[in-house]
């Protein structure tokens, strides 16, 4: 009976948590997700939300005592947290768990329960804080100390609620003015918004999150102002109940509009998919090669020909995104835009084990023709040179999970800078210099009359040298093999 009672005190509580864990732990990246570009979802799923249920658990209670809170606390921060996270385990499993894990996990469950249920014990405790702060007011509510503390929070309630009304409203009307700004890349990417959702839609979509906004920053401008002005009345009833219905339709013509905008995103995404395209760009006079780290999964081939040539086949839409650009008047640079990488890559988890890496994002085969090429510099993508013959050559990977393969003929000196990736060449060099660092180098096909090779937490490193080779190697290094032939 007791415990039926608690549940039905803090039911609404239980239901706001399911809802808030339920949308942020489904959306696109999950737990991983960021908003705002600064706030984490993890943040507001393991802290946050927590902390401010502990909280409104003691501050719902009307008690004198302070042991008397507890009960409510234990058991309402018991009940709250093991929503949070079979919610939080359930849209994980659907999204990309269910081949590795089971459906409920409780030692990990468990380990995720007992931080959580510290947290909101420490919320409680902050609410009793405020609870006996707010009885010590209204035991003495003409005190000096009282009417200073009232001043002050109502100050900043005030000056928070206006500002943020003020650079809410301005916001509002930029986007209202201006459908293609660069701001609305936060929330969707490839396509401007307004394309998607249609003139109506789209601002009918503002409004709503103007209004969501708005009626927030409202409610803590009363709340300044009752503080502020402690003699005069502010709060009203039928004003209340109004703001908190128009709050709520809000929200609801926000949720349909959000999934509407989805749908219309993927539906698109589909039809471009469909649609294979080839395309040139005239860039000339480069002999140096720099792709960028958000270039994550796009297949380019260095091809040695008499004439400059780029061409970039694929779907219409994985060329979204894709930008060429000529650098300090030699070097080519590839890139892609880091918030486009982000939200077009899913996560997936690897077999037996807890790591996340991305499974699927952009992918578009670059071929690019030049004459001769000195320099590549790597923090992404793929790259295969194709019977190339230099004098001189300097190959640079910046990145893990990044690689370079195919033949080469190195007239003098071949300069390996390796601080991860995999390197897979077949060919010849007179010379050839290693630098490396947690990568993988396969060159057992790969010729060499002299070599000096530095290495560091090299996972594999495979060689051919006919004269001379010098190996500097730190205890921590991992050569497993290479021959002196």
């Amino acid at each position: 009976m007791f415990l039926k009672k608690i549940i039905k005190k803090n039911s609404w509580l239980l239901v706001s948590n399911l809802i808030i864990s339920l949308i942020l732990s489904s959306t696109r990246r999950g737990v991983d997700a960021i908003f705002f570009d600064f706030v984490p979802a993890i943040f507001v799923l393991f802290l946050l939300l927590p902390l401010v249920s502990g909280i409104i658990l003691v501050l719902i209670q009307n008690k004198n005592r302070s042991y008397e809170f507890l009960p409510n606390l234990l058991i309402g921060s018991c009940l709250n947290n093991a929503t949070i996270i079979l919610v939080i385990n359930s849209t994980e499993y659907f999204r990309h768990g269910y081949a590795y894990r089971q459906f409920i996990d409780i030692f990990e469950m468990s380990q995720l329960f007992l931080p959580l249920f510290a947290i909101s014990v420490f919320g409680g405790l902050i609410g009793l804080v405020i609870r006996g702060t707010s009885e010590q007011i209204k035991k003495n509510p003409n005190s000096k100390i009282t009417l200073a503390g009232k001043k002050i929070f109502g100050g900043i309630f005030l000056s928070i609620g206006t500002i943020g009304a003020s650079i809410a409203t301005m916001i509002f009307l930029v986007l209202v003015f201006h459908p293609s700004s660069s701001w609305l890349n936060m929330v969707m990417v490839d396509f401007k918004l307004i394309e998607v959702v249609g003139v109506i839609l789209y601002y009918l979509l503002l409004l709503s999150v103007l209004s969501i906004v708005l009626v927030t920053l409202i409610f803590i401008i009363i709340l300044g102002l009752m503080l502020f002005f402690s003699k005069k009345k502010f709060f009203n009833k039928k004003l209340f109940f109004r703001l908190i219905i128009y709050f709520f339709i809000s929200l609801v013509i926000f949720l349909l509009l959000s999934s509407y905008t989805e749908s219309e995103f993927e539906l698109k995404k589909a039809e471009m998919k469909e649609n294979k395209i080839e395309e040139h760009f005239n860039i000339k006079d480069f002999d140096n090669i720099h792709v960028s780290r958000f270039v994550e999964f796009d297949e380019i081939k260095i091809i040695q020909g008499d004439k400059f040539d780029i061409a970039v086949r694929g779907s219409q839409y994985d060329k979204i995104g894709l930008d060429f650009e000529k650098m300090d008047d030699k070097t080519l640079s590839i890139k892609r835009s880091e918030l486009e990488t982000y939200y077009n890559t899913d996560t997936w988890t690897m077999e037996n084990r807890d790591a996340l890496f991305p499974a699927g994002t952009k992918h578009l085969v670059i071929e690019i023709t030049m004459p001769d090429i000195e320099k590549i510099e790597i923090e992404g993508g793929n790259i295969e040179l194709t019977n190339f013959k230099v004098d001189n050559i300097e190959i640079k990977l910046n990145k893990r999970f990044n690689n370079i393969k195919g033949s080469i003929a190195v007239e003098d000196t071949l300069k390996l800078d390796a601080k991860g990736g995999i390197i897979n060449l077949v060919g010849s060099s007179k010379n050839l210099i290693i630098n490396s660092g947690d990568c993988w180098i396969e060159m057992d096909k790969f010729m060499v009359e002299n070599a000096f090779i530095s290495a560091i937490n090299t996972s594999r490193l495979n060689v051919n040298v006919d004269n001379n080779m010098e190996i500097r190697t730190s205890e921590n290094s991992g050569i497993t093999n290479h021959n002196n032939k």
